[in-house]
């Protein structure tokens, strides 16, 4: 029997890092009739949610392989734009007005003011 010892690569001290050999076998272990990851995790030395999380890493390995084959990468394509036409003319710009009618009792109040200033105006009427 492996045990971790004899395929671990000690880098820093009290945390242990495998080759990725050792993870492949284990994992090809795990693969055959009859395994269960925790009793090959145990076999090795290893706890069960180490043998899951190698397991996890080499499926999204796996999965962003094969997403970066199939996918060209993004680009950004240049889109031409029309050039804006601005009216020439000699009429004056068309501006929009409010008309507002206030009554109380018999006093009544017509005011016609820009569009652009009908809510200060509104707000000082309201006071």
């Amino acid at each position: 029997m492996e045990t971790m010892e004899q395929f671990s690569i000690g880098a820093r001290p009290g945390r242990r890092e495998y080759s990725k050999e050792f993870k492949a076998e284990l994992l090809a272990k795990c693969q055959e009739p009859g395994a269960s990851i925790g009793g090959v995790a145990i076999a090795h030395g290893l706890h069960p949610n180490m043998l899951h999380r190698w397991m996890r890493e080499a499926r999204l390995a796996r999965a962003l392989s094969c997403r970066a084959d199939a996918e060209p990468p993004a680009a950004f394509v240049p889109i031409p734009l029309a050039a804006v036409i601005t009216p020439c003319g000699s009429e004056p710009p068309v501006t929009e007005a409010v008309q507002l009618r206030l009554q109380r009792g018999e006093v009544v109040v017509n005011l016609q003011c820009p569009l652009s200033q009908c809510g200060a105006l509104l707000r000082e009427i309201l006071r």
